[in-house]
């Protein structure tokens, strides 16, 4: 047996923490059948880099650990749990003490072992010494040999994290750069081209003036209207091109702004609709919604020759929903997988959730649904 090394957690009094050598001489004792799985567990286990352990699951006590959980007891003060000590009691001492996440994996222990759930999965952020990291415990009930085993296994996901976040600032500022750019398209668009063609509205207005005769003023007249519709195609461009903010008015008043605001400029019945609650979003979930419904009406207005337009943001407890339906022609088949949308699809199952393309009847719906992550800790399963 193994006795304890002496380390302890801050504030942390571990009782009965010391596994005594059995007197008698140093023979190895026979192993048992109920022993087999966990000799066979030590062998699979000592090879691997995340901490593991083996638990029994009626008494608690912790059977079998690698060099790798070890390393961590060390690391962290709680160098009594090693084989022979009690897992369960441990967890409760520090729960107690006011230890971060122990009352949480006691609690899902005990779950487990009486068969309320099959498995448990919380990912936190560290503490003391591991500050500054991230973790990923895991939890899994294991039959062999006519016994129950927890099966007790901790990822360490700094570096994933780590790889994550750059990627997540390298897309801000992709998106930022982005939507600098089409900020600037979209000023020059409008302030210049819109200045430019109200100086051509004047030349027409006086070359009528000039020639009032039934045949020049027709040909005027058509170019009068054909002014009109491509000043309106300018206000549309520019007006998406310099969308609402999300980050300044929230992902609901950004949507409607931006439904109503485009549906006026490009004369569409459009119409926006809030069904549910939406709560608190990730910076990047919003922003990956605006983009979506963005890019959705982008191409309403480039390809449907649609008359009406429909979005609805749907809230629900473990999901967000939305919905942008037309009814226009519907998208051609290239453009279903073209750039905007593949990045947008992507974009979604980055974020766990799904963007689908239905045909309507007529036009076309594009539904995506993004998962809401539940109230209390959110990481736990």
């Amino acid at each position: 047996m193994l006795a304890n090394r002496g380390w302890r957690a801050p504030g942390v009094t571990f009782v009965n923490s010391r596994i005594d050598p059995v007197p008698g001489p140093a023979v190895a004792p026979a192993m048992s059948p109920a022993d087999e799985p966990v000799g066979i567990f030590q062998q699979l286990l000592d090879g691997l880099s995340e901490q593991a352990g083996l638990v029994d699951a009626e008494s608690g006590t912790i059977l079998a650990i690698n060099d790798a959980w070890e390393a961590s007891t060390r690391v962290n003060g709680l160098g009594a749990f090693v084989p022979g000590f009690n897992y369960l009691a441990g967890l409760a001492e520090m729960a107690a003490a006011g230890h971060p996440r122990a009352q949480t994996i006691l609690d899902a222990v005990n779950e487990v072992r009486r068969g309320e759930r099959g498995s448990f999965r919380l990912v936190y952020e560290g503490v003391g010494p591991e500050l500054g990291q991230s973790f990923e415990i895991r939890i899994a009930l294991v039959n062999a040999g006519g016994h129950r085993y927890l099966r007790v296994t901790r990822y360490d996901l700094t570096e994933l994290s780590d790889l994550r976040h750059l990627r997540d600032e390298f897309n801000v500022s992709l998106l930022e750069a982005q939507e600098g750019e089409r900020r600037r398209m979209g000023r020059e668009l409008h302030d210049s081209g819109m200045q430019l063609l109200a100086s051509l509205g004047l030349s027409l207005a006086r070359l009528r003036h000039l020639r009032p005769d039934v045949e020049a003023t027709g040909i005027t007249e058509d170019m009068e209207k054909v002014l009109l519709e491509v000043q309106r195609e300018f206000r549309s461009i520019s007006f998406l091109a310099h969308p609402p903010q999300v980050e300044r008015l929230g992902l609901v008043q950004a949507l409607q702004d931006l439904v109503e605001g485009f549906g006026a400029r490009a004369g569409l019945d459009a119409s926006f609709a809030l069904e549910g609650e939406v709560g608190e979003l990730a910076p990047s979930a919003a922003r990956t919604v605006f983009r979506v419904v963005q890019e959705a009406v982008s191409n309403v207005h480039r390809h449907a020759r649609a008359r009406r337009l429909t979005v609805r943001l749907v809230g629900r407890r473990r999901a967000l929903h939305v919905l942008v339906a037309d009814d226009g022609r519907g998208i051609p088949e290239d453009l279903r997988h073209g750039v905007g949308l593949i990045g947008m699809r992507a974009r979604m199952q980055e974020l766990g959730g799904r963007l689908a393309i239905r045909g309507g009847s007529p036009g076309t719906v594009i539904l995506a649904s993004l998962p809401v992550p539940p109230a209390g800790p959110p990481s736990a399963e």
